[in-house]
């Protein structure tokens, strides 16, 4: 996967198990505080529109939630 990026808030479980699973799987991201950064917060909506976090962009793929499990 290239040019992975997550938008993550700070305190949110389920954006802590996407950032583990991403890790262990080896996979390298940018990560973006929704709760920072207005500009990430900002994109999350505008451009992916996002309603919660965490958001999972690869490549023309998102993903708006995270709940885990198998991948």
């Amino acid at each position: 996967m290239d040019g992975v990026k997550i938008y993550t808030t700070d305190g949110c479980p389920h954006c802590a198990r996407l950032r583990d699973d991403l890790r262990e799987k080896g996979v390298q991201f940018q990560e973006f505080s929704v709760s920072r950064d207005k500009n990430a917060l900002r994109e999350a909506k505008e451009v992916y529109g996002a309603d919660r976090v965490p958001v999972l962009v690869e490549g023309e793929k998102v993903t708006i939630g995270y709940l885990g499990g198998p991948g």
